[in-house]
């Protein structure tokens, strides 16, 4: 069985925009806001009942929510965690992070697209590329491309992130179809103090490579606003690699009261890579340069009502993406995609609380030029512009008993769609507090994805009357927080895949099933105020014997320790075992410790220097294409 036969469901999310962060400081739940969200120590505790909330998240709930409340696998990395990495690029700096969460990679930064790209997503084994089966999202915003229903890995980048929460297994029911293994929630920062902040960070390093970004924050009281530009480039690994991208963000935010807020947000992106590696691949003689031009631009506009046992949100959002690819054949594809989520919370009764939501989107493509040759009436390899378009309401219900005890959770969505036939998508869980300290909890959902246009339409193996795919995970988590000194959490899993689309005679049928499960393990430190530790682990046992970026063992280990009072270190050791590639690969088992120094100067200016792999690990995850040896990059970060 192919990787093909794990390309599972994502999900239009319902969640909380950046309206759900300015909330999370004003709710009025049992839960506040932890000191620091990238630590997993700040935890929160309800006063009556003296019960381990956890930290605040949005992703999971549309409300604010102790992330021990919910019966899900949530995780966070903060800002600081992010920026430890020195990592420009997003998802390489989650990767490793987050047990069972593995990102392909192929260059010292830039993913790109089509043949050779990388930058696919997998929780627990399932998800990847081209078609992907797990959501991202901004602020509660789902992303993906249209034609392939895929992110685009290089869109998104660090310097505007407060924090992202990763839920790993289904969450279909709040985020609709392609959110089958998970969701990745990026939450952009606020600006929570009135005047004008800029920070300009730039660094330059090995490969001749070189990051800067420029963000600005501004509030004046009931307006605030957040603008981000970017520029990054390298010579990449080989001649004839390199990879530039510029990019901006910017959002604003108006608060009418403190019950009616609004925001909007904007972002365009546009990135030119070049690959003589792929080409080489089948014929090793080839002189060809794979080049690739992509833009994309995304805009949103959210009011969000908070009357304290209700609230909600309105979203409306609009993408849009221009892709050109010369390989060394001429292709171009458009696609967009429009829009609404909307929900209101509300408590029904004694320790109850609601959900009510509903999404719609619809998102078109066409391929006019594909192999240098342009649309016509029966081609395989380009299309006219398609449409689906998917409507779906969801409501989800939590219920504590015996004074906090134990909490109930159940939530359905009636899946809709102009192609698909309607879809009952359940979820329930539980969460038992039994004793300070302890947490208990265990889930049932299903996930969805709908086919993608590629598999529709396009190719040989084309068929346009597929079904979407389904999946059932179940899973029991079970915590424990000695003190500040130590804690953890331990997930044990179970996945069943069915309905999945595979070729065969050449053609695409739902016919593929798969069982993956394995254990997942968090742990944290924080001995002494100016050292904390962090460790991750995940075992993965899937009955897929070629499955690409899903390691059988992953594991992490990371220190923070503010050495100097102006001086500060972040160490990562990150590892991985039995890595399938390909055939014509040994499995990889590699282990990389990575280092950032950073000094502060002036309370104005920092200095900082990285270095990654310093272990000098020889290393592939995309056949061909060799991962970076020992490499470093030094730059300064000014605040003004």
């Amino acid at each position: 069985m192919k990787e093909k036969t794990l390309r599972l469901p994502l999900v239009a999310l319902g969640v909380i925009a950046a309206t759900a962060v300015h909330a999370e400081t004003k709710s009025t739940e049992a839960v506040a806001t932890p000191s620091t969200a990238e630590t997993a120590s700040a935890v929160t505790l309800d006063s009556a009942r003296n019960y381990s909330l956890g930290e605040v998240v949005v992703t999971g709930s549309n409300n604010p929510t102790g992330r021990d409340l919910l019966p899900y696998s949530v995780s966070i990395v903060g800002s600081e965690q992010i920026e430890a990495t020195g990592k420009t690029q997003l998802l390489s700096a989650l990767s490793g992070q987050i047990p069972s969460l593995f990102v392909s990679e192929r260059n010292i930064f830039g993913f790109g697209i089509s043949n050779g790209g990388s930058g696919g997503i997998k929780i627990r084994g399932i998800g990847g590329s081209p078609t992907n089966s797990i959501l991202m999202m901004v602020d509660g915003q789902p992303q993906f491309a249209g034609i392939y229903s895929h992110h685009v890995a290089d869109f998104y980048e660090t310097e505007y992130v407060d924090r992202v929460e990763v839920l790993r297994g289904p969450a279909s029911v709040l985020y609709g179809s392609n959110a089958v293994g998970g969701v990745i929630n990026v939450i952009t920062k606020n600006a929570q103090t009135d005047g004008v902040k800029t920070t300009l960070k730039s660094q330059y390093g090995s490969y001749n490579t070189w990051e800067s970004s420029l963000t600005n924050t501004t509030r004046f009281g009931k307006f605030s606003s957040l603008v981000s530009l970017g520029y990054d480039r390298t010579d990449g690994l080989v001649d004839n690699f390199d990879f530039k991208q510029s990019s901006v963000y910017a959002k604003i935010g108006y608060d009418f009261s403190d019950k009616w807020q609004a925001r909007a947000d904007y972002s365009l992106m546009n990135f030119i890579g070049n690959d003589p590696i792929y080409a080489k691949l089948e014929a090793p003689a080839s002189t060809d340069i794979y080049h690739q031009n992509v833009t994309r631009g995304e805009a949103s506009l959210s009011v969000a009502n908070n009357y304290g046992r209700t609230s909600g949100n309105v979203r409306v959002y609009y993408s849009y993406g221009n892709h050109y690819v010369d390989d060394p054949d001429h292709f171009h594809s458009v696609d967009d995609r429009f829009g609404i989520l909307v929900y209101q919370n509300f408590k029904p009764w004694t320790d109850a609380s609601a959900t009510v939501g509903f999404d719609y989107d619809t998102y078109t493509g066409k391929i006019p030029m594909s192999g240098n040759t342009a649309h016509y009436e029966g081609s395989r390899t380009t299309i006219s512009r398609k449409s689906i378009t998917e409507y779906s309401p969801y409501v989800t219900l939590a219920q504590e008993l015996f004074n906090g005890v134990l909490t109930l959770n159940a939530g359905l969505r009636m899946a809709n769609s102009d192609r698909f036939d309607t879809q009952w998508i359940p979820q329930g869980g539980f969460v038992v507090r039994p004793a300070e300290s302890w947490i208990v909890k265990g889930s049932v959902a299903k996930g969805y994805r709908n086919p993608s246009f590629r598999e529709l339409y396009l190719y040989r193996p084309a068929n346009p009357d597929l079904d979407p795919e389904n999946m059932m995970n179940y899973e029991v988590t079970v915590g424990k927080t000695f003190s500040r000194y130590f804690g953890i959490d331990v997930t044990g899993y179970y996945s069943k895949g069915d309905n999945l689309i595979q070729v065969v005679n050449m053609q695409n049928v739902n016919t593929g099933k798969f069982i993956n499960k394995g254990i997942e393990v968090s742990a944290y430190s924080h001995p002494l105020d100016v050292l904390s530790l962090r460790a991750t682990y995940s075992y993965l046992d899937t009955d897929v014997d070629d499955l690409t970026s899903a390691p059988k063992n992953q594991y992490s280990f990371g220190v923070a320790w503010q050495a100097l009072p102006k001086l500060s270190v972040d160490a990562e050791l990150r590892g991985v075992g039995s890595l399938y590639v390909s055939d014509n690969v040994e499995r990889q088992s590699y282990a990389l410790v990575n280092l950032k120094v950073s000094y502060e100067i002036f309370r104005f200016l920092e200095i900082f220097g990285t270095l990654n792999n310093i272990t000098d690990a020889d290393y592939v995850i995309n056949e061909g294409y060799e991962m970076p040896s020992i490499n470093g990059m030094g730059g300064f970060k000014l605040r003004f």
